[in-house]
């Protein structure tokens, strides 16, 4: 029974992941994939009717711990903090608007109860953060101005206040409490939350400085125990736990330690596998006709948010910052795309015991489903319709797990035979004056050289040189395959007439990466590489 359990979660799994490369491929948010997957496996009848909205609450916040740190850990300050300031206003006051505009609109124009609309308003007030993230990372989408780091952290940081609105809610359902104590709980729900995560990745930083690390992955469960406890702690103490992971996230994700790498990769495999339980337990709860009844209702509520409330509560926040025009506040409108948070956040409605009169769980689950097909679909078009997609950029600067770019670059170069540095002593051969040599191979060890090393035949060089700044230099690199009647072909490259601004600077040869020289003969079929320099 055991065994075809693993089984069974085994092929999700895998299933799962391919489908994540489906979505790389065809720019399709990969929640909408894995829900729709979840859809399927849920309605295909390999599993018995799956109603547990206990177990999946648990399920699913417990992994929604993890995509919450991760959020905050894969977030740069450095490019994020210049648009701090809007992107927190919009993460808090944003989602407060939204939730408050959209749940009077449930209530007047569909007829749900005061209270019952806006705990809908608020379960979906926020923006889903894997699929943003997706979206700008998969499709490579550099947004001018900073707007995609705004983005990104108000995506990351949106979704704690989101389910402090959700709290709020039910309690005014549940226990009746009057408006002072709402704002009450409220304040504590941040308060608190900011002070123990605040709390813990001081504590956390201490250590870093201190040192202190772990062997055989030692720092990675570390790491997860205090995820763990930074999300506990809060909730003990009233706060909201998902803004105090979030935090501690964000923090460590801006340190400079050792295993900051690993904990990159392995935290992008946890984070990976937590969306894919979330997202897969959503579609087994999820059903065909809970869908097709609540779509009327989903699908106004969806164009409501997209054309009117998140609009009006973007463009009339990012208004009070002279440094938005209105491209920016097009594109940042229609990032509001909806996800993962909001569907879990709709379990713990359906799970609180609250009475409900209308399938809330269904109406968010099919707006998600929506928004990321119409909003998340549409949103690389609406980048490039606004003029507000940069081509020249490169978004990936705004994540912690891209590799910075540095004033350094390492090139690797090897003695060969009869090379004038054999026998001479580093000291003793001419580098320009930015070159180093940091490390040299010899017989399969590497060792750093100093002033008395003597270069043998065989050796493989590292060298340091200055980064190239493309500002400075206009050169662009082109790329073709020699055919038997090009002028390339059968001939040495010292024959050849080239512009005098243009050089064969690289050949590839039968899987080879080869250098040319003056006596290289360029064969067909060989790909070169050609280097212009405009003036």
């Amino acid at each position: 029974m055991i065994a075809n359990i693993l089984i069974f979660i085994g092929i999700i799994v895998l299933v799962s992941v391919f489908l994540g490369e489906v979505s790389d491929k065809f720019g399709i948010p990969m929640l909408l994939i894995f829900i729709l997957f979840g859809v399927i496996v849920g309605s295909s009848g390999l599993l018995k009717s799956f109603d547990n909205f206990d177990f999946a609450n648990i399920v699913c916040s417990i992994a929604l711990i993890f995509i919450m740190f991760y959020g905050g850990f894969g977030t740069r300050w450095s490019a994020a903090k210049p648009v701090a300031g809007r992107a927190i206003t919009l993460a808090s006051l944003g989602v407060f608007f939204t939730a408050a505009i959209t749940g009077v609109f449930v209530h007047i124009a569909l007829g749900f109860p005061l209270l019952e609309s806006l705990l809908l308003g608020s379960v979906i007030g926020s923006t889903d953060a894997a699929s943003v993230f997706s979206i700008l990372r998969r499709r490579k989408l550099s947004l001018r101005d900073n707007t995609d780091s705004l983005l990104e952290l108000e995506s990351g940081s949106n979704d704690p206040f989101s389910y402090i609105l959700t709290v709020v809610c039910l309690s005014l359902m549940l226990e009746g409490i009057k408006a002072g104590e709402a704002f009450l709980m409220l304040f504590l729900q941040v308060a608190v939350g900011v002070a123990v995560g605040g709390a813990i990745a001081i504590l956390f930083v201490f250590l870093l400085r201190k040192n202190i690390a772990f062997k055989g992955g030692g720092n990675e469960v570390f790491t997860i125990a205090i995820a763990l406890l930074g999300y506990a702690l809060a909730e003990i103490l009233s706060g909201n736990g998902y803004l105090s992971v979030y935090i501690i996230g964000i923090v460590l994700g801006n340190q400079e330690f050792p295993s900051k790498r690993s904990l990159v990769a392995f935290f992008d495999g946890i984070n990976m596998l937590a969306q894919i339980l979330i997202f897969f337990v959503l579609g087994l709860l999820s059903n065909v006709q809970g869908i097709v009844k609540a779509f009327p209702y989903a699908l106004a509520i969806m164009l409501f948010m997209t054309f009117v409330s998140r609009p009006v509560s973007v463009i009339g926040l990012m208004s009070l910052s002279k440094r938005s025009y209105w491209q920016q506040k097009l594109v940042v409108s229609w990032a509001g795309i909806r996800g993962a948070a909001s569907i879990v956040f709709a379990i713990v409605a359906v799970s609180s015991g609250v009475t409900l009169q209308n399938d809330l769980f269904h109406i968010i689950f099919t707006i998600v489903l929506l928004s990321l097909a119409f909003q998340g679909g549409l949103m690389p078009l609406v980048a490039i319709k606004t003029k507000m997609y940069d081509p020249h950029g490169d978004v990936m600067k705004t994540f912690t797990d891209y590799e910075e770019e540095r004033k350094l670059h390492f090139v690797m170069s090897e003695i060969y035979e009869d090379h004038p540095w054999i026998g001479s002593m580093l000291q003793d051969v001419f580098l320009p004056k930015d070159i180093r040599v940091v490390i040299v191979e010899r017989d399969g060890k590497q060792f750093m050289p100093n002033g008395q090393t003597v270069f043998e035949e065989g050796d493989c060089l590292t060298l340091s040189a200055l980064h190239y700044d493309p500002a400075l230099n206009q050169i662009e690199l082109t790329e073709r395959t020699v055919k038997e009647d090009d002028r390339f072909a059968g001939r040495f490259i010292r024959d050849l007439k080239l512009h005098a601004n243009e050089r064969i600077v690289l050949l590839e040869r039968d899987g080879e990466v080869i250098i040319p020289t003056g006596d290289t003969q360029i064969m067909v079929d060989d790909v070169i590489v050609i280097n212009w320099m405009t003036t």
